[in-house]
């Protein structure tokens, strides 16, 4: 069976991980970003390094099996409450962990998604996610919370996707720097537009704002820079992992208004190495308001694929699915993200080849 478009594709870190596990510091997720941080040497990073895991261990007693999530979490609500609940006493700068947090996130996911050359940070690719990409059609759709880019540097062409128009349509920054590079490698110029969007609804370490809040995409997004001693910090936009998402301003209004409205009206869902955790609310909403009202008007999912090392996350989207789904609806489950493209790249779909009829034509629901 072949996928029914149009697709949504959804990758989340576990992906990042997934295509890039024999890397020698493999991209972390959440459950293990500080230890794998710890494990990252040079451009100033393990001075920054030494700074946030302290921080850590300093309000937990211990690094290893501390949440990114939790501990974001935790800083953000002690700088709220310190701003109008000032103790008597000599108080802690929450506010300052925050920002180091943030600069060593970037800093993290760049150190594990390039490559070191001569002191240069080169972005890598992924072979699962090329295969993937291949697979997509005009109409389709990426969505994802993560921040590296991945997905962008894995497409072996422009067919598909290029960085004009392929992140939203008020963009700037694209005859320059790292999106004309992007476009050389690949063969093309900048008036090349692309078939598909790249919704990444919690920013991405190339992008920056401007004071329009449009996105402008940074001439160089893997720079990691010392002076003197100190990390210097770089200006991205990103949506830190804590309570306080602002998705009600634009860009990211913008992103979640159409990754909604994408994942209203696909025929195909596709969630790679993405666990839904309990304290990602916003995300959980949306995909609870996404079933809902698909659930309503009766257009129900097709086809829904898995991919997951850990069958009860799996079986955490089949649950939240069901009300939109129906007795002709597909459900499948793979392993991992590896298990899953060498399926499409065979054009057999599912845990096991057994299904393998043509491609639904028309819309039934």
């Amino acid at each position: 069976m072949k996928l029914s478009h149009p697709v949504v594709l959804l990758f989340g870190a576990g992906a990042t991980r997934g295509g890039l596990q024999n890397y020698i510091v493999p991209p972390p997720v959440d459950s293990d970003f500080f230890e794998i941080a710890g494990q990252i040497k040079g451009h100033g990073t393990p001075g920054l390094a030494r700074k946030v895991l302290g921080d850590v261990r300093n309000l937990y007693g211990r690094i290893f099996g501390i949440g990114l999530e939790n501990y974001y979490k935790d800083i953000e609500t002690r700088a709220k409450i310190s701003s109008f609940a000032k103790s008597a006493n000599k108080p802690k700068d929450w506010k300052k962990r925050q920002r180091n947090l943030e600069e060593f996130i970037r800093r993290v996911i760049i150190h594990t998604t390039c490559s070191t050359t001569a002191n240069h940070l080169a972005p890598l690719k992924s072979r699962c996610h090329t295969r993937i990409l291949r697979k997509l059609k005009s109409g389709d759709c990426i969505v994802t919370f993560n921040y590296d880019l991945l997905i962008e540097e894995s497409f072996e062409t422009t067919e598909a996707w290029t960085p004009v128009g392929g992140y939203g349509d008020a963009v700037h920054g694209v005859r320059t720097g790292w999106c004309k590079n992007w476009l050389e490698e690949r063969g093309r110029n900048i008036s090349t537009r692309t078939k598909i969007r790249l919704l990444k609804l919690h920013g991405s370490v190339n992008w920056a704002l401007y004071k329009t809040n449009e996105i402008r995409l940074k001439d160089r997004p893997f720079v990691v820079r010392t002076r003197g001693q100190s990390a210097v910090f770089e200006t991205v936009s990103i949506l830190p992992p804590g309570l306080n998402k602002r998705i009600d301003k634009n860009p990211y209004k913008q992103l979640w208004r159409e990754a909604r409205l994408k994942l209203e009206k696909c025929k195909t869902i596709i969630i790679l190495g993405y666990s839904l955790p309990e304290a990602d609310l916003l995300a959980k909403a949306l995909f609870t308001e996404v079933v809902r009202l698909r659930a309503a008007r009766k257009r129900f999912v097709k086809q829904l694929h898995l991919a997951d090392p850990n069958d009860s996350v799996k079986q955490r989207f089949v649950d939240l699915f069901v009300p939109a789904l129906n007795a002709q609806s597909k459900v499948f489950r793979y392993k991992n993200i590896g298990e899953f493209s060498a399926m499409q790249d065979r054009s057999i779909v599912g845990g096991v080849p057994s299904d393998q009829g043509e491609e639904d034509e028309g819309d039934s629901n």
